[in-house]
């Protein structure tokens, strides 16, 4: 897979993750803040219902001492019936003494009056005790409404419990779906987003490479047409190459046949096709097989060397016929052997040009017929060729072709 389509890819999975973390830690908040709330909610029921029990044990106390005050009256009011009909029935008993300084001493009671105040007696401790049972009875009764109004209010208290806790929750889990609705639409979109991205990625990477196609199919091509045009370049320069040769060497046959022709009293000269191309004949018993462009021609003949073996012949621009003696390191005349060199070009220690060579160019066969002189030694030629070179006229070559116009 391409580096960029794979670092889509990762962007996009880091974006999911943290799109996952940041919705994990609000889901997260709101499960703690749901259950600190119930926690709330049941601290609330617990608090309330600890002031209700608190509140009913605190009435209770206050109605069970009521019930000791009523239980304490009952028993004075006893205690005084009591004591009123003693006193009634027996007036010599505990207040006789008090009777008696008040003249009431043997003030006689009837058993019939006994009978009443014993009466009155029962009826006053029956008042009492009903007074103390109705009271006790109204602060049970009393205690119980306590109790049961305790009792309501503590379910009060856990509907209300109930109403907060379901308040909670239904926030709690509204709050819970938006959330996760929320992170599936954030991802959905994180996902179309990175698949977006993704394809037109992929379409650049594959516009890419289609121009990539097309551009090395160009170059092919063009290499290919390249490699035609240079091959059918060099052919034709080729093809020009040898019908330039074949037109210089019969250029130069032909000047060598007129050369011929003015130095050997007027004889024809003609041209045949031999074995080695194109060739000069007179009748003469040799033929010129080939001339440099300076004029000289190969001949068909030999010269044997006196210490064995043979030089080829040539005839100079002059029509002498010249061979190469390695011995004596010059030009001999065709025919000799002897050690005295045929300078072709020397004269009284001066040199002197046979012929009129053909250089690199016609610029520097002009200057070269500008600097030399009629008396010029070996040493003033190397020099004035050394001037040519220095000053880029004379190229690579010429200055051996001077050297062999001079015999040197």
């Amino acid at each position: 897979m391409d580096e960029r389509l794979t670092n889509i890819e990762n962007q996009k999975q880091a974006q999911l993750s943290k799109n996952e973390q940041i919705y994990s830690g609000l889901l997260t908040d709101a499960q703690n803040l749901y259950n600190q709330q119930q926690n709330y909610a049941n601290q609330y029921e617990t608090t309330q219902n600890d002031i209700l029990d608190k509140q009913l044990a605190y009435n209770t106390k206050l109605i069970e001492q009521q019930k000791d005050i009523a239980r304490e009256n009952a028993k004075v009011e006893q205690n005084k019936a009591k004591n009123d009909y003693f006193s009634y029935i027996n007036p010599y008993g505990l207040q006789a003494e008090s009777l008696a300084s008040r003249g009431l001493l043997n003030s006689g009671v009837s058993e019939t009056a006994k009978l009443g105040g014993y009466n009155t007696y029962q009826n006053r401790l029956a008042a009492a005790n009903k007074t103390l049972q109705d009271a006790i009875t109204q602060y049970d009764n009393d205690i119980n409404a306590a109790r049961l109004n305790n009792d309501v209010s503590k379910a009060q208290n856990a509907l209300e419990k109930l109403k907060l806790q379901l308040q909670y929750s239904e926030s709690y889990y509204n709050k819970k779906g938006d959330l996760t609705i929320n992170q599936f639409n954030t991802g959905r979109d994180i996902d179309t987003d990175y698949y977006n991205r993704y394809q037109t990625e992929y379409s650049n990477i594959q516009n890419e490479k289609a121009r990539e196609e097309a551009i090395r199919q160009w170059e092919a091509e063009m290499a290919e047409k390249q490699r035609q045009y240079n091959e059918n370049m060099a052919y034709q320069k080729e093809r020009d190459r040898v019908a330039d040769e074949q037109w210089a060497k019969e250029y130069a046959l032909s000047q060598a046949a007129a050369a011929a022709k003015r130095t050997s009293g007027g004889g024809s000269y003609n041209l045949t096709n031999g074995s080695g191309g194109n060739e000069l004949s007179n009748g003469s018993g040799y033929s010129i097989l080939s001339v440099d462009e300076n004029g000289w021609g190969k001949t068909n003949l030999t010269q044997s060397l006196p210490g064995g073996g043979s030089a080829e012949v040539y005839r100079n621009p002059q029509g002498e016929l010249l061979y190469w003696n390695p011995s004596t390191n010059g030009w001999m005349s065709y025919g000799t052997t002897s050690n005295s060199n045929n300078n072709s070009g020397r004269s009284s220690g001066y040199l002197k040009s046979t012929y009129t060579p053909n250089l690199s160019s016609q610029n520097a066969t002009s200057w070269l017929s500008q600097n030399v002189k009629p008396k010029m030694t070996t040493e003033d030629l190397a020099r004035v060729i050394s001037n040519g070179e220095s000053q880029g006229i004379l190229k690579s070559g010429d200055r051996e072709k001077i050297y062999k116009s001079y015999g040197l």
